[in-house]
């Protein structure tokens, strides 16, 4: 009769090395763009850590956005993440008629962790017909809505 074992103990090793690309935190945060044949690495402002803001929508699902800057201005990729998966993705950019946004946006996330309130993502958003690719591998803080004030009692003046 064989042991047991060895067996469990290589399938709990090899379980454990395919789910530790998910526990890992990131080495750099990055963003690149592809345009017109070119890549161009898009900076995200350390004051304002680019805006990147994730939130819960309320139903399970997180919305999320990525400021950063490069060639012409600000690019903003915009999403959904519903169960783990990419849902809804939009792209702004400089340059593209209109009020900047790429039409029919393709949103793909190869990697989502929510840790405490810290939304980490990896993947790409394009749109074939605006010819334009975001790569990005980030970090997002939670977005803090800060109360509304209410109605001032009594006449403005």
């Amino acid at each position: 009769m064989t042991n047991p074992l060895p067996r469990r103990a290589l399938l709990f090793a090899t379980l454990a090395l395919a789910l530790a690309p998910l526990a890992a935190p990131a080495i750099s945060e990055n963003v690149t763009l592809s345009r017109d044949g070119q890549e161009h690495a898009l900076t995200i402002a350390p004051a304002t850590r680019g805006y990147r803001t994730s939130w819960d929508g309320g139903d399970g699902s997180y919305r999320f956005n990525i400021d950063a800057e490069g060639p012409g201005g600000t690019y903003s990729v915009s999403g959904t993440v519903e169960d783990g998966q990419a849902g809804d993705g939009l792209i702004f950019a400089p340059g593209l008629p209109g009020l900047g946004n790429a039409p029919r946006v393709e949103l793909h996330l190869s990697r989502v962790l929510l840790r405490e309130s810290m939304l980490r993502l990896r993947g790409w958003a394009q749109s074939a017909d605006a010819g334009i690719r975001i790569d990005f591998d980030v970090s997002l803080p939670p977005l803090n809505f800060a109360p509304t004030p209410g109605p001032t009692p009594g006449p403005l003046d």
